[in-house]
């Protein structure tokens, strides 16, 4: 007997609405989406999947799924496309309800060694890992998104610092929460640890020099998801934490 993957979807979707985005229906939602992901689809299953896009924020992926399977000729199939196409190349899949269930697992720290730094072609006093992706707030930080200033180009002789704090910053989880609670004067709203699971992060710069080392952190978070989270720290210690944009 095939498998009633619209009965699912409306069942789930319920659920999700009326528990406002529970743990639970969110995994719901997520279950049905790795489902519909992996098998051949037919036309009314495309569009349960993009259904499912949908309600999780992948605007991007819900537009191309149901661009191809939406009958042109069908009115309101026409006038549904237009309004994902706006909203995939609004949104695209950046603001994402997340699956919790993926982001909590602890990732390992990458062992560095000095051949991993790559100097800039254009400013010999700056650095990026050419062939391994960090861990940063225990998330895997996409090559292109991390970098590092030096007072020079000798990388050898901060080589040991440099490694030190990347091994920090890989989870520093408490010390993050900790100092949102502090700071934010919204007293509503409490960072914890599925806050800190669904941290996304788009940029990290180190800089070292005579006064010590200082790292930049721009990130996006789930309480204002149409701002930056800008996040300053000095050695091990965070300094400040503000939205932006």
């Amino acid at each position: 007997m095939d498998k009633n993957y619209m009965k699912e979807y409306i069942d789930f979707s319920n659920e999700f609405r009326k528990s406002n985005g529970s743990k639970e229906s969110v995994e719901k939602m997520y279950d049905l989406l790795y489902e519909l992901e992996s098998i051949e689809k037919n036309k009314q299953e495309s569009l349960v999947l993009s259904n499912v896009y949908i309600l999780l924020g992948f605007h991007r992926s819900a537009f191309e799924t149901f661009k191809e399977a939406a009958d042109s000729k069908n009115t309101k199939d026409t006038s549904k496309l237009y309004f994902l196409e706006q909203k995939a190349n609004s949104h695209e899949n950046n603001f994402i309800i997340k699956d919790l269930r993926k982001l909590r697992g602890k990732k390992e720290k990458v062992q560095l060694v000095l051949n991993d730094f790559s100097q800039s072609k254009k400013d010999e006093k700056k650095f990026k890992i050419k062939n391994k992706n960090i861990v940063v707030f225990n998330k895997v930080l996409e090559k292109g998104k991390f970098s590092i200033c030096l007072p020079n180009n000798h990388i050898e002789a901060y080589f040991d610092k440099i490694v030190e704090h990347i091994n920090w910053l890989s989870n520093c989880k408490n010390e993050l929460i900790d100092f949102y609670n502090k700071e934010q004067y919204d007293s509503q709203i409490r960072a914890d640890l599925d806050w800190y699971d669904t941290l996304e992060l788009y940029r990290v710069l180190i800089i070292i020099n005579d006064d010590g080392t200082f790292t930049s952190v721009t990130a996006g978070d789930d309480f204002y998801r149409d701002h930056l989270l800008d996040i300053e720290l000095s050695g091990n210690q965070i300094t400040s934490m503000n939205y932006s944009g």
